[in-house]
């Protein structure tokens, strides 16, 4: 006859996983899964095996550091994933056909900057502080829906931890351009700007133009698209 397990045993390995700090509910539905299995296949074997025994020697295959290896891999390659996304679609911006509205909105910042220099500099300064205050800004509000909605339903997906990381980082790079000067150029430029300044100033103010709307027109949509069919998905489990 064959051992199941029951409603009361895949509960135990619920609280078993989130004793061993597995606090997402997608993982822990994945690791029961599979130690379930595991353990009915042991009972296959040797159904003399107690559901405690079967579960340690299970467990113990996941090494020294138990469950917390398999979650911080999980992270990792969903992390990566998005990072990839966004530099994906940031490449595409030098590609065709967006290389051409590219290469329009470089003349437009390189033509102003050159014409109304030093003004020009400073509006840029200030458009990028600006950006870069509201995508923190967003992401604040983007992590705190995130957690509203844990605290209703009571579960926490790792999709959304991930998603709030991923998001929070987006896409600061481009401040870096405040500080183009003090790096490549002596405090005082004066009226006589090196056309290489320009140049360097009009890229990385591109590359944050470019960045903020990758991440606030594309990568949240689909963070956010992603996490309700994680949702979905497990909450009928």
């Amino acid at each position: 006859m064959e051992h199941r397990l029951t409603q009361e045993q895949i509960q135990q390995l619920f609280d078993f996983t989130r004793q061993h700090f597995v606090e997402h509910y997608d993982v822990q539905v994945e690791l029961v899964d599979h130690l379930a299995n595991a353990i009915e296949a042991q009972w296959s074997e040797n159904p003399d095996i107690s559901f405690d025994d079967a579960l340690q020697t299970e467990f113990k295959k996941f090494g020294i550091f138990g469950f917390s290896s398999l979650v911080e891999q999980k992270q990792s390659e969903l992390y990566t994933h998005y990072l990839k996304m966004m530099w994906k679609e940031m490449v595409q911006f030098v590609s065709i056909p967006k290389i051409i509205l590219t290469i329009g909105l470089y003349f437009v910042v390189f033509t102003a900057l050159k014409a109304f220099f030093p003004i020009s500099e400073i509006v840029l300064y200030v458009l990028v502080a600006l950006g870069f205050i509201y995508v923190i800004a967003s992401g604040f509000w983007f992590i705190s829906r995130i957690t509203k909605r844990q605290k209703k339903t009571q579960k926490k997906w790792l999709i959304q931890t991930v998603a709030g990381q991923a998001y929070g980082l987006l896409p600061s790079i481009g401040f870096s351009s405040i500080y183009t000067r003090h790096f490549f150029f002596s405090s005082d430029i004066g009226s006589d700007v090196p056309v290489a300044y320009l140049h360097i100033l009009t890229a990385f103010f591109l590359l944050h133009l470019i960045a903020f709307y990758v991440s606030i027109f594309i990568i949240r949509p689909v963070l956010k698209n992603e996490i309700a069919k994680t949702e979905k998905k497990f909450s009928q489990v």
